[in-house]
């Protein structure tokens, strides 16, 4: 069996495609993980503290999930593209760092999640907005990770 025909097994259909969204869910299952244990601690001193839970968490807990949906996008590109075999190990170098990028918005925006989970504990009133746009700056970079890396992809 030649290299060619093992990596046209491997990444036909779903195979090394799928690496950019595997490893894009890890990252938002890294970030929701994250973002939930800030949750929990802000909804745990709002119980403590015979206070309404802040819904907002919640929010927060969830924005780290669409990133599993940009390596999602990005993998059905790469397939729909039908590239050479010949270029299949160019192809998962390609997903498995455009996964990687994808993966470090969603964990760090769970990170930053957490982070706002905290400081809502101290004043549940001031600073969501801000919270939330920080959140969002965070979610562009999964974005141009998933545009620019389908824009690096031959005749997709």
């Amino acid at each position: 069996m030649t290299l060619t025909t093992i990596l046209t097994t491997v990444v036909t259909g779903f195979g090394g495609h799928a690496i950019a969204l595997g490893i894009a869910g890890v990252g938002s299952a890294i970030g929701t993980g994250v973002a939930g244990m800030g949750a929990l601690g802000l909804w745990k001193q709002a119980i403590k503290d015979n206070k309404k839970l802040p819904p907002l968490a919640l929010a927060m807990v969830g924005m780290p999930l669409s990133q599993v949906i940009y390596g999602m996008i990005f993998m059905n590109s790469m397939i729909d593209a039908n590239l050479n075999p010949d270029s299949y190990v160019n192809q998962m170098i390609w997903a498995f760092f455009i996964g990687i990028a994808i993966a470090a918005s969603a964990i760090m925006q769970g990170r930053v999640g957490a982070a706002a989970c905290a400081n809502l504990a101290v004043n549940e009133k001031q600073g969501a907005g801000m919270y939330i746009a920080a959140m969002g700056i965070i979610e562009t970079v999964a974005l141009l990770a998933m545009v620019f890396g389908m824009g690096g992809i031959p005749g997709a």
